[in-house]
């Protein structure tokens, strides 16, 4: 539990950064066009690195399909977020982020066969509540 206290820590502190980053982009007209032109030379040097660590750990291919989905759900998501910061209340989109924990416990429901307890459905409506509520 403390190590999952300190990466939401880490990750407020992280989104306040992306946000003053977002403004200072916003001010050199930094558009979605220009992340998308930035896109192909970050696929490169992922692909690159890619490569090399296949090379030297030779990991099941089963792994390397499941690395490379959370590599590319997590990049999708951290440009889209970035945008979503670029335009938004940094409270507000952090708040919607926070809805992550609900699309982790129902997707565990259905693709790993998790639980979901009376207290954690109760927690998924207080949680889908309160970020209606921020975004109001």
């Amino acid at each position: 539990m403390v190590l999952a206290l300190a990466a939401v820590v880490l990750l407020g502190v992280a989104n306040v950064l992306l946000k003053l980053v977002a403004l200072k982009a916003d001010d050199l007209r930094f558009t979605a066009d220009s992340l998308v032109s930035v896109l192909p030379v970050v696929a490169v040097a992922i692909l690159t690195l890619s490569a090399f660590l296949v090379w030297q750990l030779k990991p099941p291919s089963e792994l390397l399909i499941l690395a490379a989905g959370w590599v590319v759900a997590s990049a999708l998501a951290a440009g889209l977020i970035f945008l979503a910061l670029q335009k938004g209340s940094a409270s507000v989109v952090t708040a919607m982020l926070a809805l992550s924990a609900v699309v982790v416990a129902v997707l565990s429901f259905f693709l790993l066969g998790e639980k979901l307890t009376s207290r954690q459905l109760l927690g998924i409506g207080l949680a889908m509540a309160a970020a209606v509520a921020f975004a109001a």
